[in-house]
C-alpha cells in the first residue's frame, strides 16, 4: 500500500526535549522514511514535533489550522480552516492512517468522533493506532459502546504501539478482513 498521508493527534503542550515532544519528532522522522507527509493540527506540542521530525528528514507535513493562525515553523503545508467541524474533517480524510498519542482533551475529542465516524460509516476503517497505552479506558469505552458490524470495523482498525516506529509500521498494515466478507478496506 502505498501511503500519503498519516495523521497525528497529540497534546500541544510538550516542548522541546521532553519526552512526548521527542517521541513524536521520532514520529516525524519514521514517517518522512516512508515518504508520507504528516498531517496534524499545525500547532505547538506533538503537533510540532511530528512537523520538525518529518522536516529534519526531507519530508513535509499539513498542518490544518483555524483562519487568522500561526502554524508552528516547521509546517510545510498550510490548510486554514473555518471551524472545528471543518478542521475535524479534515484531519480525518487527508489521513491513510491515524496515529495517537498521549494526554490532551482536543486529542481524546479527535479520537472519539474518528471511531465513531468509523462505527457509523462515515469514514472507512483504517488504521487507527495508539502510542502507548494512554488511551486504553476511551478505546474501552468506545469499543462497549458500538455493537455488530460497526463495532468489528472499529475493532479490526485499532492497533497498540511501544515505538513510534512500531507505530508506523502498523499503520502500514492492511486491516484484517471482515470475518465471512473477504477482504476489509484499508
Amino acid at each position: 500500500m502505498s501511503f500519503r498521508s498519516v495523521g497525528v493527534f497529540g497534546s500541544s503542550r510538550p516542548q522541546e526535549g521532553e519526552p512526548a515532544y521527542e517521541e513524536a519528532r521520532l514520529l516525524g522522522h519514521a514517517i518522512a522514511k516512508l515518504g508520507a507527509r504528516v498531517v496534524c493540527g499545525g500547532y505547538g506540542g506533538v503537533m510540532e514535533a511530528a512537523c520538525r521530525g518529518a522536516a529534519e528528514q526531507g519530508g513535509r507535513s499539513v498542518g490544518v489550522i483555524f483562519e487568522a493562525s500561526r502554524p508552528n515553523p516547521w509546517v510545510s503545508e498550510t490548510l486554514f480552516v473555518r471551524d472545528l467541524s471543518e478542521r475535524l474533517l479534515r484531519l480525518r480524510d487527508f489521513s491513510q492512517a491515524w496515529i495517537f498519542l498521549p494526554h490532551g482533551l482536543g486529542t481524546m475529542l479527535e479520537l472519539v468522533w474518528i471511531g465513531e465516524s468509523v462505527v457509523k460509516g462515515d469514514a472507512d476503517p483504517r488504521p487507527l493506532v495508539m502510542l502507548g497505552k494512554f488511551w486504553q479506558s476511551t478505546v474501552d469505552a468506545m469499543l462497549a459502546e458500538a455493537t455488530g458490524p460497526s463495532r468489528d470495523a472499529l475493532a479490526r482498525s485499532i492497533r497498540w504501539a511501544k515505538t513510534p516506529e512500531e507505530a508506523v509500521e502498523l499503520a502500514l498494515l492492511p486491516l484484517p478482513p471482515r470475518e465471512g466478507r473477504g477482504e476489509g478496506r484499508a
